[in-house]
């Protein structure tokens, strides 16, 4: 399994709306917006959606961003494009795809004893597992350093507690279309 981080900048009309990505594989929904994955905007109002998905290794797919109702998880606009085609390999990626325009991939490797990130500030890569945090000769931790690690467990996090909350959403999802008779349709361009 890999992560993909998926970024678009896109500023809502309204404030019951939330940008959300769909797709042809069961992690993004299978076409079904119900299902579809919802990004979270941070900071908040700034028009910068960011969601994470974990996806099979190897795999080839194709997906659009959608703007959905909040409340009821239904479509209000979908990218007005052909769908996007996306092929993962063996490492994690960050995607920026602008509405209705083509994606550019950074990929971010990993390694056997930790995952690896690239940082957007100065470009050089930082191991998350299994380094000391260097300190000075007294033995104090260097405070430069550490910013570093936080920021990288703080994208861990927010990863975690994103996966669980797209898998509660998912579930009531579920159990909503079991009680209003929803059915999922399929978005074909």
């Amino acid at each position: 399994m890999v992560w993909v981080q998926f970024e678009i900048d896109y500023v809502v009309q309204h404030e019951g709306h939330a940008v959300a990505i769909s797709g042809s594989i069961p992690q993004l929904g299978q076409w079904s917006v119900r299902q579809a994955v919802l990004a979270d905007e941070s900071p908040e109002n700034s028009g910068k959606w960011i969601v994470t998905v974990n996806l099979p290794a190897n795999v080839k797919f194709e997906w659009k961003w959608v703007v959905v109702w909040r409340e009821n998880h239904t479509a209000f606009r979908w990218e007005e494009r052909a769908n996007r085609v996306t092929e993962v390999g063996k490492e994690s990626c960050k995607c920026h795809a602008p509405w209705n325009e083509d994606a550019t991939y950074k990929t971010l490797p990993q390694v056997s004893d930790g995952v690896m990130w690239t940082s957007e500030d100065d470009g050089h890569v930082e191991k998350l597992a299994d380094d000391p945090v260097p300190a000075d000769p007294q033995g104090y931790p260097i405070v430069g350093s550490i910013s570093s690690y936080i920021r990288d467990i703080g994208f861990l996090i927010s990863w975690s507690v994103q996966s669980i909350k797209n898998g509660v959403v998912a579930i009531f999802q579920r159990i909503g279309g079991v009680f209003r008779g929803g059915r999922a349709h399929d978005h074909d361009d």
